[in-house]
């Protein structure tokens, strides 16, 4: 799996905090997971929900 630190979080942390994170899940999980830092910044959250809210709307628009 995969774990992504989206956000002001992410892009704060980098890499140290991904490295942290990543240690201490291997410690508390038995699955593997790579954990990385978001690159999209602060606005990672609001880009989300604005393309989730498109895709919807598409969806009610256009859907047979």
């Amino acid at each position: 799996g995969c774990v992504v630190l989206g956000g002001e979080v992410g892009q704060a942390g980098g890499e140290a905090l991904a490295a942290r994170v990543g240690a201490r899940l291997k410690r508390m999980s038995p699955l593997a997971a790579e954990v990385r830092p978001g690159t999209l910044g602060g606005t990672a959250v609001l880009r989300g929900a604005l393309l989730t809210a498109r895709d919807r709307a598409q969806d009610e628009l256009f859907a047979p």
